[in-house]
């Protein structure tokens, strides 16, 4: 009987997590859906000690994140809006010990069909109206600050 009520308990234990971690992922899915505007771009590149301004690179530059898992990105300065799409994944212990993100949204964008920009970015904040974002590239690191619609 003390076995029984002890698996019993790591079933529910094991269910309430996974239900919590979902719950948490929903949460900020509904806080990222809509419309989000640069308000400043920043590149340190690998090896480097300080950033790199690139406010003019994405300067108007607006993404808009749907509900179907579905983004464009609105690249103001060359007129051409790229459709892509978008996944929030939860950061595990064991995924990326180097960077404080609860969060890492996966985006990616296409001209043509064709992969033009893909992401893997640490969400640092994600408010109801600002949202900090580092994404890893080749080069080094973006850091973005966008502002909500």
């Amino acid at each position: 009987m003390q076995y029984f009520k002890l698996i019993t308990m790591l079933v529910v234990l094991v269910m309430l997590s996974t239900c919590s971690n979902e719950y948490r992922i929903e949460r900020k899915e509904d806080r990222l859906i809509g419309s989000w505007i640069f308000e400043s771009a920043s590149f340190r590149e690998n090896g480097a000690l300080f950033r790199e301004n690139r406010d003019a690179d994405f300067e108007g530059d607006i993404i808009d994140f749907y509900g179907d898992y579905t983004a464009e990105y609105d690249d103001r300065r060359d007129k051409i809006i790229y459709p892509g799409n978008w996944e929030l994944i939860l950061n595990r212990a064991d995924f990326d010990n180097d960077n404080d993100s609860e969060f890492y949204l996966d985006l990616d964008f296409f001209d043509r069909g064709r992969p033009i920009m893909t992401y893997l970015c640490g969400v640092n904040n994600l408010g109801y109206e600002r949202m900090n974002l580092r994404a890893n590239t080749r080069g080094g690191i973006y850091f973005f600050r966008l502002r909500k619609l």
